[in-house]
């Protein structure tokens, strides 16, 4: 029996923190041979179990933070903003798929995870996927791809080492990509007018490795063209209107092909899921957030509820 580790960091409740260990998976395919994830409670909620990988958590950290400086950069340095020109996105899928094989194609289901470019809009853009929660491209005309990519530069295996085995502090001074509940800090939630203080002061802070891992989590979570648009693994459309992001929590050691699986179970996204039939699946639990339009350029994702 492999020796396992329990990422006590990561809440299953949480988005950030889902898509966080779904990061961890997928490095840990650099790590070991056939590295699983499973979902215990514990820690007053479930919390991912990898196993594969030994049990030592510092060790784990440090192969991690390695494991993710490895990756390539490409993805996140062919524009700086998110969607971008149609033409370019299909040029740079196309050089991903020619270099992709089999259990080595990280770029390409990133790319692939970015949007679709099977439509465009009328910039010319391709159409991209509903996890960009921060706008296409700010005043610096940075948008999610040069966020990723600062993110990426200042994490250490230390903030890996923070978020996968204490509890989150927030103390991270970086870029916000909004997939956390706690990140929706809108002027009327605030004591402090952010206009009037310093962003340093009373800027919204993170968990910068939280977001590392779920950034390299996306490549699970890839872009389907549809006759009318496009469907972004994880998401429908709820029947009141809007949108929301529902994911499975599993029991059982499942290898990184059968999560991609697990991710795209229709059953799951039903107002009131078989709850029989999913448990002979081993899905234990189902939890799903909607997706909140602050404002025409940000979104926010509501605290995470059981279905």
């Amino acid at each position: 029996m492999s020796e396992t580790l329990l990422l006590e960091g990561l809440d299953a409740g949480n988005p950030l923190g889902f898509l966080a260990a779904l990061g961890v998976l997928a490095l840990s395919q650099g790590i070991a041979a056939e590295p699983r994830l499973a979902w215990r409670q514990a820690q007053g909620g479930w919390r991912p179990q990898l196993s594969g990988c030994g049990s030592d958590d510092e060790a784990l950290a440090a192969q991690l933070f390695e494991a993710l400086r490895n990756t390539s950069s490409t993805p996140f340095t062919i524009d700086k903003k998110l969607p971008f020109s149609h033409a370019v996105y299909r040029e740079a899928l196309h050089r991903a798929a020619e270099c992709a094989e089999p259990g080595s194609r990280r770029n390409a289901d990133l790319l692939a995870a970015f949007g679709s470019d099977a439509h465009q809009d009328d910039k010319g853009y391709f159409v991209d996927t509903a996890l960009r929660m921060v706008r296409s491209g700010d005043a610096a005309g940075q948008g999610l791809p040069a966020y990723a990519e600062a993110i990426r530069n200042n994490t250490d295996s230390n903030d890996l080492y923070r978020v996968l085995f204490h509890t989150w502090d927030y103390q991270d001074d970086d870029f916000s990509l909004r997939w956390d509940p706690a990140e929706d800090q809108r002027y009327a939630l605030r004591w402090h007018d952010p206009s009037q203080q310093s962003n340093k002061k009373y800027g919204l802070r993170t968990m910068r490795g939280a977001n590392a891992l779920a950034l390299e989590g996306l490549a699970l979570l890839p872009v389907h063209p549809k006759t009318n648009g496009i469907a972004t693994t994880g998401f429908k459309k709820l029947d009141r209107g809007g949108e929301a992001f529902t994911w499975p929590i599993w029991s059982f050691p499942a290898t990184i092909d059968l999560v991609r699986s697990l991710l795209t179970l229709e059953e799951i996204h039903q107002s009131q899921p078989n709850r029989g039939n999913l448990h002979r699946r081993g899905i234990v639990e189902i939890y799903r957030s909607e997706r909140i339009f602050q404002n025409q350029y940000y979104k926010n994702f509501s605290p995470a509820g059981p279905v």
